[in-house]
């Protein structure tokens, strides 16, 4: 059956259309699968810094580190917007599932630093697969009128598995070590992929083989109409992101015992916001407001983490956090997916979340040459400049 512009699906599943509710079985089987894939990334993510660093690694061997997996799921992004819009979802993301796992494991028993490095960015590209045709096809499930609202769950579901994997990360590696958390990840993967098995993955009419020629074509990878949204959260909110994979090892630094409860408390005050947000009506409230409300907030929290001295700051900053991240992340990418058409949407994901690579990559590497060089305090402090450019941007050219 062929539905809207471009795509068609099983004969028994009917899209939503605007006025439907938003919590239909399928949007709710992506969700579940997008959580536990997450989940496993997260929970290895949240104690990489110290694995790396009580490996004998230094701030600026973790941040580049991090930014060369950034740039592979970067990487892999590009492959996967022209796999959502023309090749098989289902396989893709059950393939990527199992590389994103068995490279977890591998690097477990990797008998040098170097071959562990391979290894996670080898899990870098299962991930940036896995994760964009999750975030995609949850898009094909939301009503249109309800976008925002959808997106903004998602973004929720998103913040709360990072929330509880980063609390349990760090106190089960800090107790059993990184043979426990890799275990838990591959697990949480592995869920994920017998949960893909109930899904409908949509299929794109214009089905095609994967030709080298057309996926380098920069035309079909990217979306143009997305890329100014994806701009702005590429160096504000992802750029802060990238910085933010820095806050534990601060919080270690100023002595806080668990610094992994930042990530928690994030995501507590994220639910509220949201909440809020949703009772409001968010489709009604001017975009533009959410947004400078949004950059306000994120300079107070890059102020307050710069002179951060004790816990109730620390744990201050993190609800701040909350706020910046609940507004920001799902009001750009939602303009960035509504400014394509439906049969471009694999095209939209991929912009965005490529350029949001690109600002991680650059937070996580200027992050650890930074703090190395000034200290984790005046990072924070530098930081500024490319928000306030980024303020600037939306203010004159959007």
């Amino acid at each position: 059956m062929r539905i809207g512009n471009g795509f068609q699906s099983r004969p028994e599943v009917r899209l939503p259309e605007a006025g439907t509710p938003l919590w239909n079985r399928y949007f709710c089987l992506i969700a579940a699968v997008a959580c536990s894939v997450n989940f496993g990334n997260f929970f290895l993510g949240s104690s990489m810094s110290l694995w790396v660093v009580d490996m004998g690694g230094s701030n600026t061997s973790y941040g580049t580190i991090h930014s060369l997996y950034s740039l592979v799921v970067l990487l892999a992004r590009l492959l996967t917007g022209w796999i959502i819009d023309h090749g098989n979802r289902k396989k893709a993301f059950v393939l990527s599932s199992i590389v994103f796992a068995s490279a977890m494991g591998l690097m477990l028993v990797s008998p040098v630093f170097g071959i562990f490095i391979v290894m996670r960015l080898i899990q870098g590209a299962g991930n940036g697969c896995a994760i964009t045709i999750c975030n995609t096809s949850a898009y094909d499930y939301m009503p249109p009128d309800k976008m925002d609202k959808g997106i903004g769950y998602i973004t929720l579901f998103s913040s709360l598995v990072s929330a509880l994997t980063a609390t349990i990360s760090v106190s089960v590696y800090n107790r059993k070590g990184p043979s426990a958390i890799v275990l838990w990840s591959v697990v949480s993967i592995a869920i994920g992929i017998i949960l893909s098995t109930l899904v409908s993955f949509r299929v794109p009419i214009d089905r095609r083989p994967c030709r080298l020629k057309e996926v380098i074509n920069l035309s079909q990878l990217f979306e143009k109409r997305s890329v100014k949204p994806a701009i702005l959260a590429a160096f504000s909110v992802n750029f802060g992101f990238g910085l933010r994979s820095y806050v534990i090892l601060y919080g270690r630094s100023i002595g806080i015992a668990n610094p992994g409860w930042f990530t928690s408390v994030s995501a507590i005050g994220l639910i509220v916001v949201r909440l809020i947000l949703n009772a409001a009506t968010v489709d009604k409230i001017p975009r533009k407001k959410l947004i400078y409300l949004g950059y306000g907030v994120f300079i107070v929290y890059f102020i307050l983490l710069a002179f951060c001295k004790n816990i109730y700051m620390y744990l201050g900053a993190a609800l701040l956090w909350s706020v910046v991240y609940g507004i920001l992340t799902p009001q750009l990418q939602s303009m960035a997916v509504q400014a394509a058409p439906e049969a471009r949407r694999g095209a939209a994901a991929s912009t965005f979340f490529c350029a949001s690579d690109i600002g991680i990559i650059l937070g996580s590497l200027c992050g650890g040459m930074v703090a190395d060089v000034v200290g984790y305090g005046n990072m924070f402090l530098f930081a500024l400049v490319p928000l306030v450019i980024c303020i600037l941007f939306y203010t004159f050219f959007m």
